[in-house]
């Protein structure tokens, strides 16, 4: 038997086990509800004054909207994965192409600094780490939205996830973390997100393979 048919096989048993029902849109507000409390927790903390000197409210040009983009992208086809049917659909890794674009674009700043001879500062931080702790905390969302699903390909939806995640966590990262010099982002932000990205696949492939 080939791969192909392997793989559609795979998918007729498990749309045949208990296929999952799309009806149950209520889960749109649970998903959503966390990721808008803490987004209005930094917004207000961002103005309070006592709080206004370690969190504030990010330029949104140009990376912040394109994290934006990629959490929302992943968002939509992350609930679109929890289908069988929808697990084979190549639009549905348009979220991991959008965020690998990023970290592209985060490289290219850091050579077009070099390039020009701007002064780029050596700072690292603790970024990467809490990039780290924050992608598995917020991930829980996601997972959620493969709970009642059955994801025809875990791989894809693994992706995704992990994608989401990041996404989520570099989205609240960006309310804390002042410093915006291309070699910051790119080696405390885009390229731990990058290695993340491959463990988180490895990871939340386990989690939710049921």
């Amino acid at each position: 038997m080939t791969s192909k048919e392997q793989t559609t096989e795979a998918l007729i048993q498990k749309i045949a086990v208990e296929p999952p029902s799309k009806e149950s849109y209520g889960g749109w507000w649970i998903l959503l509800f966390p990721i808008l409390t803490v987004c209005g927790i930094l917004g207000i903390l961002s103005l309070y004054p006592r709080t206004a000197s370690r969190i504030h409210l990010p330029t949104l040009f140009p990376d912040f909207l394109w994290i934006v983009l990629v959490g929302f992208s992943s968002f939509w086809f992350l609930y679109q994965l929890r289908f069988p049917e929808e697990s084979f659909s190549k639009t549905s890794r348009l979220p991991i192409f959008l965020g690998l674009l990023w970290i592209f674009y985060s490289g290219c700043s850091y050579v077009w600094d070099l390039i020009l001879d701007r002064e780029i500062g050596t700072h690292f931080g603790l970024c990467s780490m809490i990039l780290f702790l924050s992608s598995l905390l917020l991930a829980g969302s996601g997972i959620y939205a493969f709970r009642k699903g059955r994801p025809g390909n875990l791989a894809l939806g693994a992706g995704v996830l992990t994608v989401f995640s990041l996404a989520l966590a570099n989205f609240c990262l960006k309310f804390v973390c002042r410093d915006q010099s291309s070699y910051h982002i790119l080696f405390s932000h885009g390229l731990p997100s990058f290695v993340l990205f491959f463990m988180g696949i490895l990871l939340f492939k386990k989690i939710i393979k049921w």
